[in-house]
């Protein structure tokens, strides 16, 4: 999802239900945001969760032959391309916790 649409959703949602919690976290070695949004529905406690990091161009792995070593995976990033994921959950209030939406099952 672009940064644009991202930002439109949120100002929808912000108007019409309001944030119950609202956290950005950057996980620099893996360059890596991860940004939550949670907010009282009208199905009840939805979380929205978008991760944006880079793409990979390349994966390398180092090993060796010799017995008991370990394998090694380089990843090479993109420096300009990113990947972005969002993902929906509701609150399972009786297991009490989130359990992600499948968005291929609300259409039936």
């Amino acid at each position: 999802m672009h940064q644009r649409k991202w930002e439109d959703l949120l100002d929808k949602i912000e108007k019409m239900f309001g944030f119950t919690e609202h956290t950005t976290e950057e996980y620099p070695e893996r360059r890596m945001t991860v940004e939550t949004a949670v907010f009282d529905g009208a199905s009840g406690r939805i979380k929205l969760e978008r991760t944006r990091k880079p793409v990979v161009l390349d994966k390398r792995m180092s090993y060796s032959r010799r017995a008991g070593s370990d394998v090694v995976t380089e990843y090479v990033l993109s420096d300009d391309e990113y990947v972005d994921t969002v993902r929906f959950f509701r609150w399972d209030r009786l297991a009490r916790e989130w359990t992600q939406i499948d968005l291929a099952d609300i259409g039936r």
